[in-house]
Parts: C-alpha cells; sequence; structure tokens
C-alpha cells in the first residue's frame, strides 16, 4: 500500500511513522509513505498557501492553485503502480470514520491524504481534487494531519503482513459492526482485590468463547448502544442477550397505559374507556422491542373485566390453534398484558417483584411540562444513558396515558418526562398507540 500526504507540516509525521508497528510495516515495504508539500507549488517568493476568505470572518483559507497542484503530484502513480489514487481530505465536515471504511480503505492500492489547516480550505478544491472527505468525530483539530496519522494506523493494521497474527483484528471493537472487544486479562489472577472470572480460568473453551461474546454485547449496550442499534440481534448473539437487561434494557421496561388519572379535553381529571385497538396495537409493539411487559390501568371493573375477556380470547385462539409456537401470533404479545386498578399498585408490585428496589418511572406527554414539582425532561438521547446506567436488578417503567394526557398527580409519581413526541408546529395529538410504536422505536430500534 502507498499513502502520500498532502500536508504543510511532513515533520508532525516522522517519529509516529518510524516507531512501533507502522515503522516496521515501513521497513518491510508493506506500507510506503511520501509527503508532498503545497508550498513547494507556490509561484511568489513569500510561498503564499493561505488567503482572506470572500465575505469577510476570522482566520485564513488555503488557496486553491498550490493545494490542487500538490494532490494532482501526489495522485500520479509510482512506477507500475495499478489503480487510480484515492483521494481524502481529513475534515470535521466530513463522513465519520469507522472500521467498516477503514477494511476498505486497506483494499486500495493507494490513498492520498490531503491536511488541511487555518480555517480549512477553499471549497473549490474538495469540488475538483477530492473523492472523499472523512472525520475523526465531532470536534475540531488545528489541522488535517493528526487524523491523517490515526487512519494511516487503522488502516495499516488491516494490510496483510502488518499484524503478526491476523486474528487480532476479527476479534477487536467494531470489527464486526456491532459491538465493542470483550474485555481481557492477564496475570496475576488476582490484583489489588479485582479477580479474573473464573470462566477465564477454567479453560473450557467454548464457555470462554460464549463469555466473551456475552460480556462484548454487556459493554457495547453500556458505552455504545447506538452501535447495537444499527442492527438487529440474530442467531447467537440473540440468544445471548435474551432476557439480559444489560444488553437489551427494554427487557426490564414495562409498559403502563393508564386510563387514570388523566385529563379530558377541558383539563378535568377523568377515567377514559378502554379501546380494544390501544391494548392490541400497545401490546404489539411493546412485544416487538421486547419489553417486560404492558399493564393496563383502570379503576373501573368492567373495564379491567374488558381487558381479561380481550386477553383471554386472543390466547384461546391461540391455543386452539395450535400455533404456539409461531411468534407472529397476536396471543404472544396479548399473553404479557395485565391489569391493575391504580398506577400506585403497580409501583409497588414492580418494587415488590425485584427485591424493593423502586421502579424508576419516567412519564410521557404530548405537550412540555414546567414549574415547580414537575420532573426533569429528558430528550431520547440522554434517557437510552439513563437507561443504560439503571442499577441492575432495578426495575423501569414508562407511563403512558390516555385520553388528553396524564393529570398532574400521575406525573408527580414520575423520575424523569420524556420530551414530547412532535412534527408539525401547530399540530401534536397522536393516538396514544402511534405515540407508544414511536417512543418504543426512538429508545429501543435498531435505526436500521
Amino acid at each position: 500500500m502507498r499513502v502520500s500526504i498532502v500536508t504543510l507540516f511532513p515533520e508532525l509525521f516522522e517519529s509516529p511513522l518510524a516507531t512501533s508497528l507502522l515503522g516496521k510495516a515501513r521497513t518491510a515495504g508493506l506500507v510506503e509513505v511520501d509527503f508532498v508539500n503545497p508550498r513547494d507549488f507556490t509561484t511568489d517568493r513569500h510561498r503564499t498557501v493561505d488567503d482572506a476568505p470572500y465575505g469577510g470572518g476570522p482566520g485564513m483559507v488555503m488557496k486553491p492553485e498550490p493545494l490542487v497542484a500538490a494532490i494532482e503530484r501526489a495522485s500520479a502513480p509510482a512506477g507500475d503502480e495499478g489503480g487510480a489514487a484515492h483521494r481524502i481530505l481529513l475534515s470535521p465536515a466530513g463522513a465519520p470514520l469507522d472500521q467498516r471504511r477503514v477494511r476498505e480503505l486497506a483494499a486500495l492500492p493507494h490513498l492520498v491524504l490531503v491536511c488541511g489547516r487555518y480555517e480549512g480550505i477553499d471549497d473549490r478544491v474538495a469540488r475538483l481534487a477530492i473523492d472523499e472527505e472523512l472525520s475523526l468525530g465531532d470536534f475540531v483539530l488545528s489541522g488535517g494531519e493528526i487524523a491523517a496519522l490515526a487512519l494511516i494506523d487503522a488502516v495499516a493494521r488491516l494490510v496483510p503482513g502488518v499484524l503478526g497474527d491476523c486474528a487480532s483484528t476479527e476479534e477487536e471493537s467494531f470489527s464486526d459492526g456491532v459491538t465493542l472487544e470483550y474485555p481481557q486479562y492477564t496475570r496475576p489472577p488476582e490484583f489489588r482485590g479485582l479477580a479474573v472470572p473464573d470462566t477465564l480460568l477454567a479453560g473450557h473453551h467454548e464457555r470462554v468463547r460464549t463469555w466473551r461474546r456475552r460480556e462484548a454485547l454487556r459493554r457495547t449496550a453500556a458505552r455504545r448502544p447506538d452501535l447495537l442499534r444499527r442492527g438487529a440481534l440474530v442467531g447467537a448473539d440473540l440468544a445471548l442477550a435474551a432476557g439480559d437487561p444489560a444488553i437489551l434494557p427494554a427487557s426490564r421496561v414495562t409498559l403502563l397505559l393508564a386510563h387514570y388519572p388523566v385529563l379530558d379535553r377541558t383539563g378535568a381529571e377523568v377515567t377514559s374507556s378502554v379501546t380494544n385497538l390501544d391494548i392490541h396495537d400497545i401490546a404489539r409493539s411493546a412485544a416487538t422491542y421486547g419489553l417486560a411487559g404492558t399493564i393496563a390501568i383502570t379503576p373501573v371493573a368492567l373495564q379491567r373485566e374488558k381487558i381479561a375477556h380481550i386477553i383471554e380470547t386472543w390466547l384461546e385462539e391461540m391455543a386452539a390453534l395450535a400455533v404456539g409456537s409461531a411468534p407472529g401470533h397476536r396471543g404472544h404479545a396479548l399473553s404479557a398484558v395485565d391489569v391493575r386498578s391504580s398506577i400506585e399498585e403497580v409501583l409497588a408490585e414492580l418494587a415488590a417483584g425485584h427485591g424493593g428496589a423502586p421502579p424508576l418511572v419516567i412519564a410521557t406527554s404530548a405537550r412540555l411540562h414546567t414549574g415547580v414539582g414537575v420532573p426533569p425532561t429528558l430528550g431520547y438521547e440522554q434517557l437510552r444513558r439513563v437507561l443504560a446506567e439503571v442499577t441492575p436488578g432495578r426495575p423501569i417503567a414508562l407511563l403512558l396515558g390516555t385520553g388528553h394526557g396524564l393529570a398532574d398527580r400521575a406525573i408527580s409519581l414520575a423520575d424523569y418526562m420524556l420530551a414530547p413526541v412532535s412534527g408539525h408546529p401547530t399540530f401534536n395529538h397522536l393516538s396514544v398507540r402511534s405515540a407508544a410504536a414511536v417512543i418504543l422505536d426512538r429508545l429501543f430500534g435498531t435505526g436500521a
């Protein structure tokens, strides 16, 4: 592999490229690195490479003439090199670099890395001489050189022969696009009161493999849940994750569908009527996203009987059709539905079923609540972080209101409010079953 670096400061690369794996790879001829300085393509005696931006503003912008000329020189083939150079601008405005893209770049014969400086480069350079813009993340560096070094290191590790053990790259973080790497341990078996997990000391290879995969999933769920949302877990991963709240926090969440105390259109506190559609659709959404269950809440005995009848009807049909093993039957979702007379009753039962740990209660509303006594409002990203940090064994209750939303005294039971689902600014009145589906997808969906 050949890497050509277009930079005003080639001296920044000297030490990193001469040491460790990169130094060995260059010595062995596995990775070739050369430099092109835009100053060598200037025409004035000051070797000027920047100028003031059109339209005014702070700082200076790299001029297009010397930079494009430098890129064209760097892109020229060397010897019998085959294939056109792939020209990359390192920029905070670029697409995020990930391991999938690193693997793709490692298969290319020639990369040209363009390092910007100052306030950036003239945009015409990107349009004329750049194939791709990449970013290391949502932060700003003084220039593209450090980002280029990171990219070279990531790509070079995947060039055949650079690493002694090819398997080293197969179990690393992001190697499968889904998980971080599992925790690693070495001697001694105990250090300052912390012991190596027994599974790793026992020598049973299959149990070690299972432990490592489960811990990789747990670590990813805790630190980078966004990775797990990129695609659905399947096969062995799904079996490991099923029922493990450390991997799938939805499995410790119970959805509470409150028909009391809620508001009517005048703002009066009322008990709303149970509907078949709400029970069916919310149960199916809860099952789809792996929640522990759904509990409908109403103080009206006849309404509770109606819900019980709905559940019983579908369970009887599932039994009569002998489709108990068919996951798509509605009876599976409705089997996880229960009914109680008050929110307080449900919260007490959840606590009792989890060793006395009080549930973390998240209330929802179609409008933003403010004022004294109102729980803090969290956005979806904030709530996902909170859920990932909830103490193991503590249940979570997601509280939704029917009618025109939860009454204030129901909201007062919550630890947090979830920011309203919003779209068009002048109309925000989703049905509770639609809102439930949106909320569950934003919290627990794969994003695929």
